[in-house]
């Protein structure tokens, strides 16, 4: 992960209906100047769009010192609500945000475990958002809220002389 520093900005979208994860915290402690942005549940889609761009342009504004290191949007998994356009906005905002930093974190998060259309939208989104980057040093991440990991535990090889004497040669 990247080194900490005190004018590092994380900015947080959180959508209605969405959980907040638990790995958060890792990625604040990286930048721990935090804005968070939650959608009221009454909130349209336009609106809260409005909301972030307005809020994202304040918050770079209001300290020129302060970077953007970190930005996350947490996405509910609500299949009647259309978030598409303000999803790809809003990313692309906190990259815009980010220009100033050398190494920074866009993460696309979702809180469903089950493979669906939104898990489909947050993936494409985030290919795209890398065709944008060109040689921008900003990593996008695709995280869920699984209380697996992707990660394997590490196994330990076997030594070559403890193969069973019929493998031996």
């Amino acid at each position: 992960m990247l080194e900490d520093s005190d004018d590092l900005m994380s900015i947080v979208v959180l959508e209605a209906g969405a959980a907040w994860p638990s790995w958060l915290t890792e990625y604040q402690r990286l930048a721990p100047n935090s804005v968070v942005i939650a959608q009221a549940s009454a909130e349209s889609a336009e609106a809260f769009q409005a909301r972030v761009l307005h809020r994202l342009a304040e918050a770079t504004a209001h300290n020129p010192a302060s970077r953007v290191r970190v930005g996350v949007i947490v996405a509910a998994d609500d299949p009647e609500q259309k978030r598409v356009a303000l999803r790809q906005n809003v990313a692309q905002a906190l990259l815009k945000a980010m220009g100033k930093v050398v190494e920074g974190e866009l993460v696309l998060a979702g809180d469903s475990d089950e493979l669906n259309q939104s898990r489909h939208e947050l993936f494409a989104l985030a290919g795209e958002l890398c065709k944008e980057l060109g040689s921008r040093r900003i990593n996008v991440r695709v995280r869920f809220t699984s209380a697996k990991s992707g990660v394997m535990r590490s196994i330990t090889a076997s030594a070559p002389d403890s193969a069973p004497a019929a493998s031996k040669a």
